[in-house]
């Protein structure tokens, strides 16, 4: 059935109301998942995707798929948009705007060049570079005070 997704997603959401999934707790691998309750990959992966549409765990790419903390009480502001507003998937990145890759291409051809390339992918230092610091300054600025560099 196309919804038994959906009421293994209630099962665990359940869990994670009665307390008996802690925030933080992590859940166990999609593949482990499926195995133990003897559903295909693809199945658990919409349980999961289904979790993370409703605001309920949190997937951190190669540490695994953690319960979401809640909020702390009726004042508090959970870190997350309702479960009911749309999600807004930042998984796959595609170039936005109109020519975008004809205006990035000018700016990325000096990497082209070995002497370059070695040393943009150069660790920075932790205080950054002069233009970073500089950057960061302008974008923190308000009206009457800007932070020096």
């Amino acid at each position: 059935m196309t919804d038994d997704y959906r009421r293994l997603a209630d099962r665990i959401a359940d869990d994670i109301a009665r307390g008996r999934l802690q925030p933080g707790e992590r859940l166990p691998p999609q593949r482990v998942f499926a195995r133990r309750r003897g559903i295909a990959g693809s199945t658990a992966g919409r349980v999961y995707a289904e979790l993370v549409r409703r605001g309920l765990v949190v997937g951190e790419a190669g540490r695994g798929t953690f319960v979401r903390a809640a909020p702390e009480g009726p004042g508090e502001r959970a870190l997350v948009e309702a479960a009911t507003a749309a999600p807004v998937n930042l998984e796959l990145n595609y170039p936005s705007a109109p020519g975008q890759s004809e205006l990035l291409a000018p700016a990325l051809a000096p990497l082209l060049r070995p002497d370059v390339l070695t040393e943009a992918l150069r660790p920075a230092a932790v205080t950054g570079t002069p233009e970073a610091r500089q950057a960061a300054a302008a974008l923190l600025a308000t009206p009457g005070w800007r932070p020096a560099p």
